[in-house]
């Protein structure tokens, strides 16, 4: 019996050695600073707030979300589209067009490099925008020229993929280069103006409205007796680019 339990002992003791001796497995070590926030600083060149939060999912996949606000000015790439347009009415009126505005971006970038928030990537990503314009239709009443003016909302659904290169400049700050991000999609608002109108007024804005040729999005209106109205209704377009600097934390 006694050498039965020395054994057993002997045995227990032999394992017990076996598994101090045997290696324990290394765990990666979790990354660390998976937020950045970033300010686009050539939005603010032209006068524009644009911020961006972005954390880090897996080692080499982000997800985030771009704010961007323009206050009140003209119509962006306004000579871009004058470009297709024929008449000179809707160029004049196009140059008249005050626009501001309010964009939010989601999206998911995707590093091709060695480790997240490094080197080159594509980003996927959808984009709600909604715009105030104030549109001043100039029309001819008794030999002068006067103006109403129409102002409203126009909300436009977008999405697109960009592609950029990020690199870190000096331990936790980042520039990040969004070489060019184009979206499609559709937008579509109304725009009003209130004012009491004779036979004709209306009558003269009515001509001034049906001689605006804008390309591309349908355009209806109806104007009575207490003001005009424009309904807009078509494609969307656009291009995000950007230079910004990132912080990350």
């Amino acid at each position: 019996m006694k050498k039965t339990i020395l054994a057993a002992v002997f045995l227990f003791a032999a394992q017990l050695g076996m598994a101090q001796e045997q290696p324990v497995e290394e765990q990666k070590p979790e990354i660390e600073n998976k937020n950045m926030v970033k300010l686009n600083l050539l939005a603010l060149t032209a006068g524009n707030i644009s911020l961006q939060y972005e954390r880090l999912i897996t080692p080499k996949t982000t997800v985030g979300a771009t704010v961007n606000v323009m206050p009140s000015k003209g119509l962006p790439f306004s000579s871009s589209v004058e470009s297709f347009v024929d008449d000179q009415t809707t160029s004049a009126q196009l140059k008249q067009i005050s626009i501001s505005s309010f964009s939010v971006t989601p999206e998911i970038r995707f590093y091709l490099g060695k480790e997240g928030y490094k080197g080159f990537y594509i980003a996927p990503f959808v984009r709600y925008g909604k715009y105030n314009v104030d549109l001043p239709v100039n029309y001819d009443y008794e030999g002068k020229e006067e103006n109403i003016m129409v102002n409203g909302e126009v909300k436009a659904f977008s999405g697109g993929f960009a592609i950029g290169a990020q690199w870190r400049v000096y331990k936790d700050f980042y520039l990040d280069w969004m070489i060019m991000g184009p979206h499609f999609g559709s937008a579509k608002g109304t725009l009003e103006g209130k004012r009491s109108l004779n036979q004709s007024e209306q009558d003269a804005i009515r001509k001034s409205l049906s001689d605006l040729d804008i390309p591309v999005v349908d355009f209806d209106y109806e104007v009575n007796d207490s003001g005009a109205k424009a309904k807009l209704d078509g494609p969307w377009a656009g291009i995000r680019a950007s230079i910004g600097i990132g912080y990350r934390f």
